[in-house]
């Protein structure tokens, strides 16, 4: 791919933007992506989600971060388009991250917690303690 950019663009040029979108990529996928994937996993371990797709909010939830906003993010920055990059996609992924995806987690969270059964309170404990590492984490 380099070799097509470098038929018109210098070197240290296309080396330099290869270097911003892989950085770009690496941050939603260590800031948002990973820590979102981790938490869906376990909401389907613990038998919180149900086997049908999108019935359940978090779901919508999760395929927003994942793909409608984070998919906005990554191309915008594969694009050069520094305002789809950032307004409408890292600013929309991090506004449902943080005010969706994590009270979501939470209340599920809660709910197990307030069930009864050991075997999920302990899970909820569990999902607090790595949402708070995620979120106690200097990316966060």
């Amino acid at each position: 791919m380099k070799d097509v950019c470098r038929s018109c663009h210098g070197v240290e040029w296309v080396d330099n933007f290869y270097k911003q979108y892989d950085n770009a990529v690496n941050l939603y996928n260590e800031k948002f992506g990973k820590p979102a994937k981790a938490a869906m996993e376990k909401l389907k371990e613990k038998g919180k989600l149900t086997p049908t797709q999108f019935d359940e909010k978090i779901e919508w939830t999760y395929y927003e971060l994942w793909h409608h906003e984070g998919r906005r993010a990554r191309m915008g920055a594969s694009m050069m388009g520094p305002d789809y990059t950032h307004w409408h996609g890292t600013y929309e992924v991090a506004k449902h991250f943080y005010s969706e995806f994590i009270p979501e987690l939470r209340e599920a969270s809660e709910k197990a917690k307030h069930s009864g059964d050991k075997a999920k309170i302990e899970k909820a404990k569990l999902l607090d303690a790595e949402l708070d590492k995620v979120l106690n984490h200097p990316d966060h």
